[in-house]
């Protein structure tokens, strides 16, 4: 029994050898999380509990040109300027305090090219609740910034501009209206000086009639310019406007202390023929406003109208006919609105754009125009506007052919035909709001995959993973239930399912992966929409309520482990959802790989304490410096001790002590394996000394150190019996 026993157990330890040696859970968890990292188009990182990067994905490195991949197992201030490295960890503080921390900043990417992002930073824990470190994402929020920024300066020119038509429709005189107009164009421009020169009769010169800017400047601006001299000749005989970014005035390039002007000059056309020109310049190389000149331009266009329709005012009070121009020029939709609601002139641009001509619209009650559930709405707002108390609303324009046009409205409370009335100016913002939409449907997306990342970072087992990850995609999809299929040989197998249809989901179990429309899906991972429902039972839509059906492919690489399957009550474009259902497929296959190594991890580690702890043999593991890292709990009751308190002792304190120097060079010949037999002497509580047997010593790693593996066995007597001799005998013919 003895020989069977003890052979037995020699395989056993033979086994465990062959696969506990190649195991280390650490590298096998950081290989996984840098998959799982780069999975996500966003530069992600992980940092553990003192500050360290142990993991980068390569949008981390791209989005910062100064990193390498030398950036794991350092810290911010090692890889970072001070002032940079000090915000980095005062946010991971706060991450660890509050549990997540959000921030944004800047940097200059590889290409030279200023980026915006945002970063979410969030702690991480194991299942006892210890913190293991941070996860950090940082998304791309460049577009979002140009987008916020081009839209304030649209906003900021359309409030200028409705100034300007304000000025217009409420001054009483040519001079006040231009000074009205060269201020507003000061504060969009910041011009170091401006004025407006009207064309004198003669043809020949042309005089300042109002002027601003700094004092100086201003007084050193011509009061009068010839017409047929440069830059002005071009203006005033061709009706160009004239651009330099190198001007200087007449009399002053040869001075060295004179540093060139940007100059503009803008002709002020009427009825066809020049009358005048708007100038400006500035002591600087270029202007950094985009489409400046065309803005010019439009000032110019309006203050030539503007002057037109005062100087008509003057003439004819009440006349409306010569506003018309008035309104046709302006860009957008323009009404004038009495106190009932009724249109009582109208941009005739607006008018074409909404399919009719101002003589059909005029008389209209302008609520007509909005669809039929805005019109309670917008006649309140309407009253809000006549009696002073809102100046501004976003509503829908409804044109002669059904079409709705968005758009934003700004107004101002003036007379007509000596009555209370409002001035209407609406922008059409289509434009913008699809972008708003787009930007987002990205911050959904971008929500949906972090999510998906931190479900997975929480979990232990795919298992619970899967109902987060499903319930996730559904919250950014507009798909109200769903299942998901995990792959499991030729067959996938439901693995959750919940919301709309999940009584037609949980009926079938399981599917082919080889058949067809699976196959599409689980063996060639491409996602397939069931619009017509004409694979599915045709009474699914009377029992169950589903219109339409959209299949993803679940993948990890090249690699499809299962399919998201997600039904809706109303009928899709699938093509427009793709792209996120297809990231949040990936995704979730990244997150299903990684957690079944981490299962794998702990099998494995189970396995292991269930061999160490069943060997009735003294079993050990040594660092190389003598010191007992691991031993199971029949060694340490034969000694006399607990396994934790042996645990971090020399091995050398446990020898007699006149056997000690002796211990130490055995030792040093198992770490170098110059024998496979090793006798030693140990001392147990009691102080009985113990003669062990050490055989096959195998070297390997423990918490990432080097370190030896060994089985004793207790010697019965000094010397061999003969049923050990015979056992060795057996072993050596092995």
């Amino acid at each position: 029994m003895d020989e069977q026993s003890d052979k037995h157990l020699e395989g056993k330890h033979d086994d465990f050898s062959a696969c506990a040696g190649p195991v280390d859970a650490v590298k096998i968890a950081a290989h996984q999380w840098q998959e799982f990292l780069e999975s996500s188009p966003d530069p992600m990182w992980i940092k553990d509990t003192q500050g360290r990067y142990v993991a980068v994905n390569k949008a981390y490195l791209r989005a910062d040109p100064g990193q390498t991949h030398d950036v794991i197992g350092k810290t911010d201030f090692e890889v970072q300027s001070r002032d940079r490295a000090e915000m980095y960890v005062a946010d991971d503080q706060i991450a660890i305090h509050d549990g997540v921390c959000e921030h944004e900043f800047s940097a200059v990417d590889q290409e030279g090219n200023l980026k915006y992002y945002n970063t979410k930073k969030t702690a991480l824990h194991d299942v006892d609740g210890l913190l293991t470190g941070v996860l950090g994402q940082a998304r791309d929020i460049t577009t979002q910034r140009h987008l916020e920024l081009a839209l304030a300066l649209e906003n900021r020119r359309s409030s200028l501009f409705q100034r300007i038509l304000e000025a217009a429709a409420t001054a009483t005189s040519v001079g006040s209206f231009l000074a009205d107009v060269l201020t507003i164009a000061h504060e969009l421009f910041g011009y170091d000086r401006g004025g407006v020169y009207m064309l004198n009769p003669d043809g020949r010169t042309a005089r300042l009639v109002s002027a601003q800017g700094d004092s100086q400047v201003v007084q050193e601006q011509a009061s009068s310019v010839p017409a047929d001299e440069e830059p002005f000749s071009r203006v005033y005989q061709n009706a160009e406007p004239f651009f330099s970014n190198i001007w200087h005035d007449p009399g002053s390039s040869g001075r060295p202390d004179d540093p060139p002007l940007t100059l503009a000059v803008v002709p002020l056309v009427s009825l066809g023929r020049v009358i005048g020109s708007l100038d400006m310049a500035w002591h600087v190389s270029s202007k950094p406003e985009e489409e400046w000149q065309e803005a010019l331009a439009a000032i110019a266009r309006e203050i030539t109208i503007g002057m037109d329709r005062i100087q008509a005012m003057a003439a004819l009070r009440e006349s409306t006919t010569n506003l018309q121009a008035f309104f046709n020029s302006v860009q957008g939709f323009f009404f004038v609105v009495g106190q009932d609601g009724k249109i009582l002139a109208v941009g005739e641009q607006g008018a074409h754009r909404l399919g009719w001509t101002p003589t059909e619209l005029i008389g209209t009650d302008i609520n007509d125009l909005r669809p039929q559930e805005e019109r309670e709405l917008s006649r309140t707002i309407l009253g809000d506007m006549i009696n002073g108390t809102r100046t501004s609303s976003t509503q829908t324009l409804v044109a002669a052919d059904g079409t709705q046009i968005p758009v934003n409205t700004l107004v101002t409370r003036g007379s007509w035909n000596g009555g209370l009335a409002l001035f209407s100016t609406s922008q059409d913002i289509t434009g913008s709001r699809r972008a708003t939409e787009a930007l987002a449907a990205d911050r959904r997306r971008a929500d949906a995959l972090y999510g998906i990342i931190e479900e997975a970072g929480k979990a232990r087992t795919t298992e619970k993973f899967l109902p987060e990850a499903l319930s996730i995609a559904l919250d950014a999809t507009s798909f109200e239930g769903g299942g998901i299929y995990i792959v499991d040989g030729n067959q996938a197998v439901l693995a959750c399912t919940t919301g709309l249809g999940s009584e037609l989901i949980e009926r079938i179990r399981s599917v082919p992966v080889d058949e067809q429309p699976y196959r599409t899906v689980l063996r060639e991972g491409k996602p397939t929409a069931f619009t017509e429902l004409d694979q599915l039972p045709p009474d699914i839509t009377q029992q169950h309520g589903i219109v339409s059906l959209i299949s993803i492919p679940i993948a990890a690489g090249d690699t499809v482990v299962g399919a998201l399957n997600l039904a809706s009550a109303h009928g899709h474009n699938a093509e427009l959802q793709t792209e996120l259902l297809m990231s949040i497929g990936r995704t979730i296959g990244e997150a299903v790989v990684r957690l079944r190594a981490d299962e794998s991890v702990r099998t494995s580690r189970q396995d292991f304490e269930t061999l160490f702890e069943a060997m009735p043999h003294l079993v050990f593991i040594l660092q190389e410096d003598g010191t007992i890292a691991r031993i199971n709990t029949a060694a340490a009751e034969r000694l006399g001790r607990k396994a934790n308190e042996l645990c971090g002792t020399s091995v050398l304190d446990l020898c007699p002590p006149d056997q000690r120097t002796e211990t130490a060079c055995i030792l040093a010949d198992m770490i170098a394996g110059k024998a496979s037999i090793y006798a030693l002497s140990l001392v147990n509580h009691e102080g009985e000394i113990i003669q062990v047997e050490t055989r096959r010593v195998v070297r390997t790693t423990w918490s990432g150190k080097p370190a030896i593996f060994g089985v004793s066995r207790e010697l019965t007597s000094p010397g061999l019996d003969e049923q050990t001799a015979l056992n060795d005998k057996l072993t050596d013919s092995d």
